[in-house]
Order: structure tokens, then sequence, then C-alpha cells
């Protein structure tokens, strides 16, 4: 008898070395009852004997996987920047096409933090001499606090 798509990908999900629960989820079987189901189809000759040729294959389950990642490293340039300014390094991964794309938006979303500040994450002494500022703004006191935020920022 052939598995179903569910009972091979269980079976899969076994050899891979997952618990009996978690592979009946994985396979798509409901949260609820993924204990029962699982102990159900542990009692299936053909699924048992499916989870024992995956797990004599010398080699692993995902060949096919492999090749591809495999293949996605070969493909990574050669030209790297220096180790010294990792900032600069992810600069470069996520600005080169060279890159496989997931890697060049986790390095934009790495970069996010230091190149944008949240809102509202200025200190509370930043944030009162802004406040500050906007209201002398119509009196003519902004110039010199604007040149007290500079002075502050110099140093």
């Amino acid at each position: 008898m052939l598995l179903n798509d569910k009972q091979e990908l269980f079976a899969r999900n076994m050899a891979a070395g997952q618990n009996q629960a978690e592979s009946c989820i994985n396979a798509g079987y409901s949260k609820n009852g993924a204990a029962a189901a699982a102990s159900r189809l542990m009692r299936n000759p053909e699924i048992l004997a499916r989870i024992e040729e995956l797990r004599a294959q010398p080699i692993g389950l995902n060949n096919d996987v492999n090749k591809v990642v495999k293949s996605a490293h070969a493909a990574i340039p050669a030209q790297i920047v220096p180790d010294n300014d990792p900032m600069l390094f992810l600069q470069s991964v996520m600005n080169d096409e060279r890159w496989p794309p997931k890697l060049r938006v986790d390095a934009a979303k790495t970069l996010m933090p230091y190149v944008h500040a949240r809102i509202g994450e200025a200190g509370k002494k930043e944030t009162a001499l802004d406040a500050a500022i906007e209201q002398s703004r119509a009196g003519g006191l902004s110039a010199r606090l604007e040149q007290k935020r500079q002075l502050k920022k110099v140093k």
C-alpha cells in the first residue's frame, strides 16, 4: 500500500529526528489530535518500514535541498569588505545584486537600527530641548537653543 502525502511527511519528519507529536503537526494533522494520530500512525507497518528506509539512507533526507544550498554558497561573491567594519560589510551585502535576495534583506534589517532611530528613542534631555526649541520659535530664543544642541552633539 502506498502512503498518502500526510503519512509520507510524517515518516520523513520521524526519520529526521522529530518526536511523534511534532511530526504529526508538521505533516498537517491537527494539533489537538496530534498525539493520538501519531500513536495510530506508529502502529502502521508501512509507515514504520518507510521510516526505517529513510533512516537507512546514508546521505540524508534532503539531498535536493542540500544541492540548492551548496549552489547558493557557490554563487556568493568572492569580493568581501574588510572584517574590521561590520556596518560597511552589511551595506555592501545589501547593495550588491550578486548576493541572494534573502541575504540582502536580512542585511538591511540588521542595519536598520543603526541608520534609522525609532521615533521616541531620544533621551529625556534631548526631548526637553526639542520641546523648548519648538515653544520658543516665535520668541527668537530658538537660534541660541539650536546652537546649544549642536554643541552637545559635537561633544
